[in-house]
């Protein structure tokens, strides 16, 4: 038999569970490991070959006037060969069919399961958070009490052992309890309590349940994740926090490389430096080509494919650099973080559009934004906007949970399990299709006490990159095909950029 795909391997998941990839969405309602899946998909390839060799047996047959022999293999005459093997490629045609239909309906039942729980989450958390949102008068004049008296008990054990003791012990039994932020369970419930915050303030605000149910996330979907977060920013406004300002974005030079002018219409400002880089050929080179976490580095990426007439681009953008809530120099802080969740244009997203059209990124381009964190946020919101043409999106880590992308667009978001940051952009809405790739980083493993989110760490998102480049999943290899054909097999021209805060509002 012909054109079969190639047998999957047996992955390093069967002895490391941290190495199980959980893929879903992109579409279907199936949930299951990336290799059951591609086993799945193979064996429905071997159905259809079978099924293509029995058609061509039965234009033999019907070339043949003789009668069909008996069901006992005669052996020796071409019509008993040709019914013997008839007989077998039956057999596997049967036999792949039934593994096919087993599989898919083993994914299709977790995933019904997995969706039947999110539904019981979601509306537990808003009668949750609508009943917080009530008593919350009632129960603020009951801790009152206690409230004061823990002021009191705080400030006298300030006095005793010194102000930053408070911290330091919080950061002790974090350091002692390093799975306290890395659970999944934790995660999940982060998840289920940020997307239920406006159902508190419907509550809140005397309104009945029923309203918070309908204009929510299960309903209308005009409050969620994104209103509660603009009503914080507009809440601190006045404090002086979370203060968005203009940006600018500066090219960084490359050196010691030779500089090439990377030109075309649009471009402004200073020309940057470029290098020849390679095209990228999976999601490891994805992961590892965002730009890691730095205070004076640059934030993003951007890479030139193609000719100057027809050029085609891959946009990456880092994570969240600085995590002070009164906004200073660096775009990529809190101030953009809760901006971006509000979708109200963070300084980040604007010295990302900023910087793409200042490499020579035209509208009609095509367009592919890779991001980490914030990143992935931005570079959701890139690919939501209808500014560019995005073909394709890669997240990693990202909060963008709430984002709508346009119909067409490719899209994988990857999420550790144990990974709090995914979570702040609350659950994703039923109309999402996007290919959502998990793993928990620390299943079965220690974590590490040094770090507050190592799930989250950019490293540990490159490594889940290299074995979403090593599973032979379909749609996973159906990514990389379309990054390819965007992207072509010659070299083409990498350029940074830096953003910069230049003055308050």
């Amino acid at each position: 038999m012909t054109g079969l795909p190639a047998t999957p391997a047996t992955p390093a998941a069967d002895e490391d569970p941290a190495a199980t990839l959980i893929v879903s969405g992109g579409g279907t309602t199936l949930v299951a490991t990336d290799v059951l899946l591609a086993e799945a998909s193979w064996l429905r390839a071997l159905q259809a070959d079978a099924e293509g060799w029995q058609a061509r047996l039965a234009g033999i047959r019907a070339l043949d006037s003789a009668p069909a022999p008996s069901p006992a293999w005669t052996g020796g005459e071409a019509a008993g060969c040709v019914f013997g093997v008839g007989r077998a490629i039956d057999r596997v045609a049967e036999h792949s069919r039934h593994l096919a239909d087993s599989l898919i309906a083993a994914a299709e039942g977790y995933g019904e399961a997995e969706r039947r729980s999110e539904r019981v989450a979601r509306a537990g958390g808003v009668w949750l958070g609508f009943t917080l949102g009530r008593l919350a008068p009632f129960l603020a004049l009951a801790a009152l009490p206690a409230l004061t008296s823990g002021a009191a008990g705080f400030l006298l054990g300030s006095l005793l052992t010194g102000p930053g003791d408070g911290p330091a012990t919080a950061a002790g039994w974090l350091r002692a309890n390093p799975r306290a932020l890395t659970d999944p369970v934790v995660v999940a419930a982060v998840r289920v309590l940020v997307s239920s915050v406006d159902d508190a303030a419907v509550g809140a605000a005397g309104l009945p349940y029923p309203v918070s149910a309908l204009l929510g996330d299960e309903g209308l979907g005009l409050l969620g994740v994104a209103t509660s977060a603009a009503g914080v920013r507009a809440l601190s406004r006045p404090l002086g926090l979370f203060r968005e300002t203009p940006v600018s974005v500066v090219p960084v030079p490359v050196v010691p490389v030779p500089v090439v002018p990377l030109g075309g219409p649009g471009v402004a400002g200073q020309r940057p430096a470029t290098r020849a880089t390679p095209p990228p050929a999976g999601f490891a080179d994805l992961a590892d080509r965002i730009p890691s976490v730095s205070e004076d580095g640059s934030q993003v990426r951007i890479e030139r494919y193609g000719s100057a007439e027809s050029p085609s681009w891959v946009v990456y953008i880092g994570g969240t650099v600085e995590w002070s809530p009164v906004a200073a120099e660096q775009p990529w802080d809190l101030t953009s973080d809760l901006s971006a969740v509000a979708d109200q244009d963070s300084g980040s997203y604007r010295a990302v559009v900023q910087a793409m059209r200042e490499a020579g990124v035209r509208p009609a381009d095509p367009v592919i934004p890779v991001g980490h964190s914030q990143g992935g946020l931005v570079a959701a919101q890139v690919a939501a906007s209808g500014e560019f043409n995005t073909v394709a999106v890669a997240t990693f880590g990202a909060p963008d949970g709430q984002i709508t992308l346009p119909p067409g667009v490719d899209a994988v978001t990857v999420e550790h399990s144990d990974d709090l940051i995914p979570a702040l952009g609350g659950t994703p809405g039923a109309e999402d299709d996007r290919l959502l790739v998990r793993r928990e980083v620390f299943a079965g493993r220690e974590v590490p006490p040094d770090q507050p989110l190592p799930a989250h760490a950019l490293t540990a998102y490159r490594a889940t990159g290299r074995l979403m480049d090593e599973s032979p999943e379909p749609r996973l290899q159906e990514f990389r095909a379309t990054m390819a054909t965007v992207v072509g097999a010659e070299p083409g021209q990498a350029s940074r950029w830096r953003g910069i805060r230049v003055a308050g509002e």
